[in-house]
């Protein structure tokens, strides 16, 4: 799993000026490592983090007779296909848009509310139907699994910025502690698993809260 901020950065925030020892790096590894996977515990990230897929996989999802659809983060969606009946066996792809907002698919990625979509940026997290295609609605299923949505998931290739804060932010409360009193009484491996079930700070969630980062649960059935 990926450590979404470096011990070098570490360093500056604590103002750590010397060259740190063997012990001191194997500390703030342990540290990095600890605040990252509680921001991914937060987040509804355990299994794969924040960093995209490298391969384009399907997911599986009921629809509810809207014209939008809600989808976890991605950041490329390569089709999205419908059954027409849920006693199909196939699905039908809808026309893939050659851009965002070329007007020449059935379907259009943006992310936000249906109401006030965002076209320019990723994560895509919302499919609304272009209503230049050949579609009004993604039809109501009862809750069966009739829209097929292949996409490279989760956020951006690189680490975003609010979560390389958030674990900055938190690495460096957790590391003064760990330079204060609890210093005596633990070492840096036993400090380190004792953060895994630690809670976040109050600043540190309300940057992942406020940046959307934080995934709803959704009912869909992941192709594996």
């Amino acid at each position: 799993m990926t450590v979404y901020a470096t011990t070098t950065q570490l360093q500056i925030r604590t103002q750590m000026l010397s060259v740190p020892s063997a012990d001191q790096l194997a500390m703030m590894n342990e540290i990095l490592e600890a605040a990252s996977r509680n921001i991914d515990r937060m987040c509804r990230r355990v299994d794969n983090g924040f960093i995209s897929d490298a391969v384009a996989a399907a997911k599986y999802f009921s629809a509810f007779g809207d014209p939008y659809l809600k989808i976890p983060q991605c950041i490329e969606i390569t089709e999205v296909a419908v059954k027409v009946s849920v006693t199909d066996d196939d699905y039908t792809a809808w026309d893939t848009p050659t851009t965002v907002m070329a007007g020449d698919g059935d379907w259009i990625p943006c992310r936000g509310s249906p109401d006030d979509p965002i076209f320019d940026s990723v994560p895509y997290d919302l499919l609304i139907i272009d209503p230049n295609g050949d579609y009004a609605n993604f039809f109501s299923s009862g809750g069966a699994p009739v829209v097929k949505v292949t996409a490279k998931w989760r956020s951006p290739l690189a680490v975003p910025q609010d979560i390389a804060e958030a674990t900055l932010m938190q690495a460096t409360i957790w590391m003064k502690q760990y330079q204060g009193s609890m210093s005596a009484e633990l070492d840096a491996e036993n400090f380190g698993k004792i953060l895994y079930r630690r809670n976040l700070s109050q600043g540190v969630k309300q940057i992942l809260i406020d940046g959307g980062w934080v995934l709803p649960l959704y009912g869909d059935r992941s192709s594996g």
